[in-house]
């Protein structure tokens, strides 16, 4: 469900809520094989698990964004995402779920001429606690930062960005950025990996 508004032809603002309900939702269940709970792997007795169609999940949340035209070519545009969710656990409990993100968005500044196109945005992904961790992930400290206390969490971040398009002729145009200006150290929810550090971009785009 959502809704849309354009106020005098240079505010636009929209807003959006849902609510899904996921039956048999594909999760990670203990399992047997070949009528064994645990086997040897790697050289260590490791417990058996696999991907099941056995739980119920449920997710919802909202969506906002904002666009507005300033004068002289510059404009101001803003999208934030928040949502929530809950899993079935194995033992008929719930826990939050690991495919619900923390709130996260984007902001931009933008500048356009017919041939020059200038934006500096942020990129934002808010915190989730150790007490708000979904219970599979708060045994994953290799994937998370630690708090004070030792406890895995997943640290908040930004990054402040800025790209360039000038369009040379119809058909060729050039393409600059410069991304993670600040050089910051983050990792984006749940992926265990870390993201790119700053770095260059530069193409040549020709249109035939």
């Amino acid at each position: 469900m959502g809704v849309a508004k354009i106020f005098d032809k240079t505010v636009k603002v929209d807003v959006s809520a849902y609510y899904t309900l996921l039956k048999n939702a594909l999760v990670r269940r203990d399992f047997q094989l070949n009528g064994q709970d645990s086997i040897v792997y790697d050289g260590e007795l490791s417990k058996v698990q696999a991907i099941q169609n056995a739980a119920e999940a449920r997710i919802w949340g909202i969506q906002a964004g904002v666009e507005v035209k300033l004068p002289q070519g510059f404009g101001f545009s803003s999208d934030f995402n928040y949502q929530k969710g809950e899993e079935e656990l194995d033992d008929g409990t719930t826990s939050a779920s690991r495919h619900a993100a923390p709130w996260f968005g984007v902001s931009r500044f933008t500048y356009k001429t017919p041939k020059l196109q200038l934006q500096m945005y942020v990129d934002y992904s808010g915190e989730v606690s150790f007490e708000d961790l979904p219970e599979e992930e708060k045994g994953k400290t290799e994937i998370y930062a630690l708090n004070d206390n030792g406890d895995p969490y997943a640290a908040g971040w930004y990054t402040l960005n800025f790209k360039a398009n000038y369009q040379l002729t119809e058909m060729i145009s050039v393409n600059g950025g410069l991304e993670n200006i600040t050089d910051r150290r983050y990792r984006p929810y749940s992926s265990g990996i870390s993201g790119a550090g700053r770095n260059f971009i530069l193409a040549l785009r020709a249109k035939f």
